[in-house]
């Protein structure tokens, strides 16, 4: 009986690993049929683009000729001839110069920024800290400096995980020595960056007070998505999962006290969450993105915030070229260094870029992955000739060629890149410096090579 039910099992063993096979190679057959869904997928969003643009373009055409040929404002559709005419010069950072290793311990960076002189590194992470690293230093000899510029940073407790933070920006020559980080429980902290590193030395001790009534300064009912700084004045706003968005002055700054002076310059309250925002306009329009929206808002702070929207499928809304559908969210948005265009970063697997204030996309970047899950992020070069960008299947950071919209570089780890997720970059607004954190628990300064 023992014999027979031994061969009973092989039987059943080998029939078992004969079906396996078979639905291996099953499984096989339809991961390459998803592959070519995806790539089918991709292609006809691109034409569906196409054709949407076409279509604006024909409906603004018809306007024109019902006016008897006159010239409206809406009319005067500029095809992009005179954008990004010529392929970038090559020079933008591609060297990983500084290793930073587990600059938050154990625990994964979720956000980085450098300060406006480059100086000083900031990182929020998982573990509710943020941290300011003076990352020159590791640029001496040795494999032991970037461990010794780590273990000399300031450790700023927050209280939350952080998932944003921004150096407050230089204006007229002065800097404010703050630096701003969005935390998962709806909190904005502020804390003192000055140049005495060394005093005070306690981390927790940076954190500003607020001198408002209620004593606890930026807040949120849920938490905040996203943060910037006003380029021209002490302004920053907010923006949380929960609609809102604060702008908020910060003023004066006692270090020993430990206190800042707040103003709430302006509050606004949207359907959706805001995702993403910048400042244009040396300052004073701010712009943002509401998902659910087909469109990006313009509101100019010396007009009593007086709103426009510009569609991102073409036209202005209120336009009969005007298409409320949208098949992506902004996620990122970023203006380029000379403020003429947006950089936009979106969950669909496209960046693009647009001309500020207008509807007009004058670069589609493919080449990447990022999808609803993702959480896709971008950085200008400081010539504005390229532009950074991650991806959530590949552990590198891509560099694409504005003009002919092509991929030049991928800074993967055979470059001395990450070998993890690239959650954030960040690149200087007056050097060639771009910082880049990773689920590999590194963060990275690369530099152009000389």
């Amino acid at each position: 009986m023992d014999l027979l039910g031994d061969i009973g099992q092989a039987d059943q063993l080998t029939s078992t690993r004969t079906e396996n096979k078979v639905l291996q190679a099953k499984v096989k057959e339809l991961t390459v049929r998803v592959h070519e869904l995806k790539a089918e997928n991709e292609a006809l969003k691109a034409e569906v683009e196409l054709y949407r643009k076409d279509y604006a373009s024909s409906r603004i055409s018809s306007s024109v000729g019902d006016e008897g040929g006159g010239e409206s404002k809406e009319a005067l559709v500029d095809d992009g001839a005179d954008d990004f005419v010529t392929s970038g010069n090559g020079l933008y950072p591609s060297d990983p110069a500084v290793t930073l290793p587990h600059i938050h311990a154990t625990a994964n960076p979720l956000c980085c920024t450098l300060h406006p002189d480059d100086s000083l590194l900031a990182t929020g992470g998982a573990d509710s800290n943020l941290k300011l690293c003076r990352w020159g230093s590791a640029l001496a000899p040795g494999d032991a400096s970037s461990v010794k510029a780590v273990d000399e940073s300031i450790i700023i407790p927050c209280g939350a995980p952080i998932i944003c933070c921004a150096f407050a920006q230089v204006n007229r020559g002065r800097g404010l020595p703050v630096v701003a980080a969005g935390c998962m429980d709806g909190s904005v902290k502020l804390a003192y960056c000055g140049l005495e590193m060394d005093a005070p030395k306690e981390g927790r001790l940076r954190i500003l007070k607020s001198d408002l009534e209620n004593g606890d300064g930026i807040k949120h009912g849920k938490y905040v998505k996203t943060i910037c700084w006003s380029p021209s004045e002490p302004i920053l706003a907010s923006a949380s999962a929960d609609g809102t968005v604060q702008l908020t002055s910060v003023g004066s700054v006692d270090s020993e006290a430990s206190t800042v002076s707040l103003k709430v310059v302006q509050s606004m309250h949207f359907d959706g969450a805001v995702e993403s925002m910048c400042f244009v306009n040396n300052g004073n329009i701010f712009c943002c993105y509401v998902r659910g929206t087909s469109y990006l808002s313009y509101f100019d702070l010396k007009d009593g915030c007086k709103q426009s929207k510009m569609s991102l499928n073409g036209g202005a809304a209120g336009n009969g070229c005007f298409d409320e559908h949208v098949s992506f969210a902004i996620l990122s948005l970023l203006p380029s260094p000379n403020g003429e265009y947006l950089a936009a970063a979106t969950d669909s697997s496209r960046n693009f870029i647009m001309k500020t204030g207008t509807d007009r996309i004058v670069r589609n970047l493919y080449g990447h992955k990022n999808d609803g899950f993702s959480n896709p992020k971008i950085a200008w070069s400081s010539n504005g000739q390229y532009l950074y960008g991650n991806s959530q299947d590949e552990n590198c950071v891509y560099v694409w060629d504005i003009a002919s919209a092509s991929i030049v570089k991928r800074l993967d780890k055979s470059d001395g890149g990450h070998s993890g997720f690239v959650r954030d970059i960040y690149s200087s607004r007056s050097t060639d410096t771009v910082a880049s954190v990773s689920f590999d628990k590194a963060a990275k300064i690369w530099l152009r090579d000389m």
